[in-house]
Parts: structure tokens; sequence; C-alpha cells
């Protein structure tokens, strides 16, 4: 991991390996935030909208709202909204370097941590952030 800016960078397997160190090896508890709204939602809450082209990926880079009949994404904390994160904004504060896709994948950040800055918590609690 590292970082550009307010940009936090992972390979893929290092954002695999801190998702299951936060939430656990199923992925369907995997949980982000909307970096418009900052609703929380699980991978599994997408579930239900697979017939509206929702995916277990849609949870790390479209708000939920997108499948709920949300109509716009300038609800900064009132979400869920339509916000997808590789669109022509890209607030999504994480990048997933996959090979062979160029700018690799833009999500959100992981639910338990603060959307605007994905950079993980100091291993040791006594140490500054």
């Amino acid at each position: 991991m590292r970082q550009e800016g307010s940009l936090t960078i992972y390979t893929l397997e290092e954002w695999q390996e801190e998702a299951m160190r936060r939430f656990g090896e199923d992925g369907l508890k995997w949980k982000f935030v909307c970096p418009v709204c900052m609703h929380v939602a699980s991978v599994a809450d997408y579930l239900p909208y697979k017939a509206q082209g929702a995916s277990p990926d849609s949870a790390a880079k479209e708000c939920i709202g997108r499948y709920t009949g949300a109509k716009e994404f300038k609800n900064h904390g009132k979400g869920p909204c339509n916000y997808a994160g590789y669109g022509l904004f890209r607030l999504s504060p994480i990048r997933i370097e996959i090979p062979g896709i160029q700018d690799g994948m833009h999500c959100f950040a992981f639910a338990d941590e603060d959307p605007r800055s994905a950079t993980p918590p100091p291993s040791n609690p006594s140490e500054p952030v």
C-alpha cells in the first residue's frame, strides 16, 4: 500500500488481505462507505439487485442508491445516492492496481474508516496519526 496525495493505492492482494483483516473471509460481510452520501452497505446488501445489474463488485464502487431509485448524488450525508466511482467524478479514495487494467479500479473506503482518508489506523495505538 502507498499514498499518492489523498489516494491510497493497494495491489489487489493487499486490498483483499486488508478486507479480510477487517471483516473476515466471508466477502458478503465486507462493508464500504459511499464517499458522497456516506451510506454504508455490505456486499450482501447488493444481492437482491442482481436482476438490475448489481454484482458483488458493486458494493466497492457503486452506492446502493443506483439500485434503489436514488436520482442524484448531491446528498452528502443523506444517502443512499446514485454515485458510481468509475464515472466522470472519481471521488473514491482507493485505487486497486489490477494486472492488465491500466488505471486499476477506483473503489470506496472500507466502512470502518473515514471515507475521506483511506489510510489504515496505526498498528500501534500509541503511534501518532
